[in-house]
């Protein structure tokens, strides 16, 4: 009888401990998800501020000129005061590298501008988005 006890506790143990793994994996499973909807509207929110700026013909001369006061303060007005950021505009065969927080998550997107009327002259603004801390 007692080798029965020993076993009856041994697998209790067992179930207890599937449980306790179980809903640690179902919170980190939730926390995760939170993590990737914040990325994509964060995303979004990049792509929606880069149409903007491609779309409006003085931003665009802007973007040609490169004028990146012009663009950041633009930027500026229309990104959450949550959020830090910066631009780098570069020719479009440079790789645009800029310094950002090394301790935090920087999402970036890129937007081609190709010309205006008067002149072609195509760049790359490359936009990096952080939240503050």
């Amino acid at each position: 009888m007692k080798n029965k006890k020993g076993w009856m506790r041994i697998i209790e143990a067992f179930i207890a401990v599937l449980i306790i793994t179980g809903g640690v994996l179902v919170v980190l499973s939730k926390q995760n998800n939170l993590n990737s909807n914040s990325s994509e509207k964060i995303y979004e929110k990049q792509r929606y501020i880069l149409d903007i700026v491609t779309n409006n013909e003085s931003l665009r001369k802007a973007v040609i000129e490169n004028q990146p006061n012009v663009v950041s303060d633009a930027i500026l007005q229309m990104l959450p005061a949550n959020f830090d950021f910066t631009i780098k505009i570069c020719e479009i065969s440079d790789i645009c590298n800029t310094d950002t927080p090394h301790d935090r998550e920087v999402y970036t997107s890129e937007v081609i501008v190709t010309s205006t009327i008067q002149q072609y002259q195509p760049r790359k603004l490359r936009f990096f988005v952080w939240v503050k801390g």
